[in-house]
C-alpha cells in the first residue's frame, strides 16, 4: 500500500495555484512566440494574406497549425488548408494546395499548358519550368503574401516553394516535423541575435573552397565547396522572396556534386530515423554503402532504387540557434549551436544540380570543422562542437 503524506488544505491550494500559474505562463509564452512569428519573423501586415497549411500525418501537428492560423488572424487575413500527406519530404504538394497559394487562375493557366502534372511529378524540363515562371510572374498579385508550412513532410525543396518565393516574392516559413515544445525552445530565440551570428559566420566563410568534418564517433568526410555559396537561414523572413525553416538558425551550402568522400556515422536519438547506429561510406559524392539499423536502411534502399540520385550528398549545414535543443525532430536539432548536419538527396533549390523528390538531414554532435579558403589558407573553425571564430 502506498501512503500519501498529509498536506494541509492551505498548502495544497497554494500548490494548485502555482501549477495553474505555471500553465498560464507556458500558454502565454507559446502564444507570444506565435505572434512573434507573424510580426517579427514574417513581418506580416494587416492588408496581407497568409496561408497556413498542414498535412494529415499527425493530429498534433494539425492542432498546432490550427492554433497558428487562429492567433495569426489578428495580424491579417489567414487561410488554413489541410491535405493528405505526401509520404516524404521534397515531394510536390497536391493541386489543392497550389490553388490556395497561387490562386485558381494561375493553376488553370499552368494546366492549360499541360504542365501541372509534370511539375507535381518533377518531370518538368527547364524550358517548361520557365513557362510556369512566366505565368506566376505575370499574375503574382494573385498569390498569398506569406506562407507557413506546418506539414510533417517538408516542402522546402520543391518547385511549389521556389515559384512562390522566387517569382511571386512570397515570404515562406517551412516547419516540417514541428513539435509544440519548440515554441519554448528554438522558437523563443532572440531572432536579431540569431541573424547577426549566422550572417557573421557567413561572412567569415565567404571564400571557402572545401570543408572537412570529423566527429568523436568516427565521422570523417571531405567535400568541395568550390563555386558554391553559403546560405544564411536567420529566421528573419521579412523581405520579399525570403524562405527558410522555423525554427531557424543555420548556415548551409550545397557541396559540389561528386566531390564528397569519407564516412558518416549517424547516431540514433538526435537522429530519429532508427534505433541503432548507421554508417554511410561516401565515395565520389554519393552514399556508396551502408551498415547498421536494418529497418531504416531497408526503407532507404527502396528510395535509392526508385530515385538513384537520392544517394547524392546534398547539403552541409552548421547550426547557429543557441535556444535549440535535442528532440525527436531534425527540424530543431539541426539548428543547435555546436552541431552540423549533412543531407542526402535534392539540392536544386539552394545552388545544387540534383532534383529528386527526397531530402533528409543527418545531425552530428561535437564536430570539428576544417575549412580551406581560396588563397590556400586552412582554418579550424570549430573544435568538438565549440565555435573558434569570434563572431
Amino acid at each position: 500500500m502506498i501512503k500519501l503524506k498529509y498536506m494541509s488544505p492551505p498548502i495544497f491550494m497554494l500548490l494548485l495555484l502555482v501549477i495553474g500559474i505555471s500553465e498560464v505562463n507556458a500558454s502565454e509564452r507559446k502564444n507570444q512566440a506565435i505572434r512573434n512569428m507573424f510580426e517579427i519573423n514574417l513581418a506580416m501586415k494587416k492588408n496581407e494574406k497568409a496561408l497556413v497549411f498542414t498535412d494529415d500525418y499527425k493530429s498534433e501537428i494539425t492542432d498546432e497549425a490550427k492554433l497558428v492560423a487562429k492567433i495569426g488572424a489578428s495580424s491579417g487575413e489567414v487561410i488554413f488548408h489541410k491535405y493528405p500527406n505526401t509520404g516524404q519530404s521534397g515531394v510536390e504538394p497536391p493541386k489543392s494546395l497550389w490553388e490556395k497559394a497561387f490562386g485558381k487562375n494561375i493553376v488553370k493557366q499552368i494546366e492549360e499548358k499541360k504542365l501541372m502534372t509534370k511539375i507535381v511529378e518533377k518531370r518538368i524540363t527547364e524550358e517548361e519550368l520557365e513557362t510556369v515562371r512566366e505565368i506566376v510572374r505575370a499574375n503574382k498579385q494573385e498569390t498569398v503574401n506569406v506562407v507557413i508550412g506546418l506539414a510533417w513532410f517538408s516542402t522546402s525543396h520543391t518547385n511549389f516553394r521556389k515559384l512562390l518565393t522566387d517569382c511571386a516574392g512570397v515570404r515562406f516559413a517551412s516547419m516540417p516535423g514541428f513539435e509544440a515544445r519548440m515554441w519554448e525552445t528554438a522558437m523563443s530565440a532572440n531572432w536579431e541575435e540569431v541573424s547577426r551570428r549566422t550572417l557573421a559566420l557567413k561572412d567569415k566563410l565567404k571564400d571557402a573552397i572545401s570543408a572537412k568534418v570529423r566527429t568523436p564517433n568516427g565521422t570523417d568526410i571531405f567535400f568541395s565547396l568550390k563555386d558554391r555559396d553559403f546560405k544564411a537561414d536567420t529566421g528573419l523572413l521579412n523581405q520579399p522572396g525570403r524562405s527558410g525553416n522555423l525554427p531557424a538558425g543555420e548556415l548551409y551550402i550545397a557541396p559540389l556534386e561528386g566531390s564528397a568522400n569519407g564516412k558518416m556515422v549517424i547516431e540514433p536519438g538526435i537522429n530519429p530515423y532508427g534505433k541503432e547506429q548507421v554508417i554511410f561510406e561516401i565515395k565520389d559524392g554519393k552514399v556508396f554503402s551502408m551498415t547498421g539499423d536494418t529497418r531504416f536502411l531497408s526503407r532507404l534502399e527502396d528510395i535509392f532504387k526508385k530515385y538513384p540520385l537520392t544517394r547524392n550528398i546534398a547539403e552541409f549545414g552548421i547550426g547557429t540557434n543557441d535556444k535549440a535543443r535535442i528532440g525527436t525532430s531534425p527540424l530543431e536539432s539541426e539548428k543547435i549551436l555546436g552541431t552540423v548536419h549533412i543531407a542526402i538527396g535534392d539540392n536544386s533549390t539552394f545552388g545544387g544540380k540534383i532534383s529528386v523528390p527526397y531530402h533528409t538531414d543527418f545531425i552530428f554532435e561535437n564536430p570539428t570543422i576544417e575549412i580551406t579558403f581560396a588563397e590556400g589558407r586552412t582554418l579550424e573553425i570549430m573544435k568538438d562542437g565549440k565555435l573558434l571564430l569570434e563572431i
